[in-house]
């Protein structure tokens, strides 16, 4: 649905039917899912000019448009990335995808099983665990329901990085009022589908960042993460922007 939404072609009937089911009763979709890939090349090339040459992509779907170690190559092109997705037929097709492109792979796993993804073979091969890595959760992690679950998620696999590691993430959010409705609306139809998701408030977002240097301008809409246009800068934050955003570095 994610890379249909972002005009890819690696998508299937029944993702454009259910995306296309959301789309005409919440046209913002489609900019929701433009704004956080858009984030996610700003995020990772920002990590890679801060010396970063090595991104864990958890929940990762179907490398799309540009993908992420393609994203990093601009900056280091010996960049290595490891892709993690539990559902097998995106799987299959990543590994298709990633068949010539050398320094990267793909694990069939959870996310949360994090002993299965950091002792995976295509890790340790790929990985040194002495130099940085960029955690990359980009609208995944909503999709652990289990709050403490989540949260552990994340502090386990920072635990197993070095200082000058980084953290990036984009959680949907429940907005606090503002274009809740809507944003529950898309939460409730993701329960049709084998990726339920699940809103969250700014605070508990904010709080994984606990004992993390979080890079300016702070936890933002994903829209409003160091554009690269300032001039075009998104001001008006209907639901269509609750996907709030952060980089922060291990200290």
């Amino acid at each position: 649905m994610y890379d249909f939404l972002l005009g890819g072609g690696w998508n299937f009937a029944v993702d454009r039917m259910v995306a296309e089911q959301a789309l005409r009763a919440m046209p913002w979709v489609r900019d929701l899912a433009r704004y956080n890939r858009q984030f996610l090349g700003r995020a990772v090339r920002y990590c890679a000019k801060a010396g970063v040459r090595q991104f864990l992509d958890l929940g990762s779907g179907m490398p799309t448009a540009t993908s992420l170690h393609e994203m990093a190559r601009e900056i280091q092109p010996t960049s290595r990335v490891v892709y993690v997705e539990k559902e097998p037929v995106a799987v299959a097709h990543s590994e298709l995808i990633l068949a010539t492109a050398a320094g990267t792979g793909v694990i069939e796993a959870d996310m949360t099983d994090i002993d299965e993804v950091l002792d995976s073979p295509v890790t340790r091969e790929l990985f040194d665990f002495t130099e940085p890595i960029a955690v990359v959760l980009a609208s995944s992690l909503h999709y652990v329901l289990d709050a403490d679950q989540a949260m552990k998620t994340v502090s386990s696999y920072l635990d197993a990085t070095v200082p000058g590691s980084y953290l990036v993430l984009s959680h949907i959010s429940d907005n606090q009022g503002e274009g809740s409705s809507e944003v529950q609306g898309l939460v409730e139809l993701s329960k049709t589908t084998s990726a339920a998701g699940v809103a969250r408030s700014r605070e508990w977002i904010e709080s994984l960042l606990t004992g993390l240097e979080v890079v300016e301008p702070g936890v933002v809409y994903t829209s409003q993460w160091r554009p690269e246009d300032r001039l075009r800068l998104v001001k008006d934050l209907p639901a269509h922007a609750s996907l709030l955003a952060a980089v922060a570095r291990k200290p």
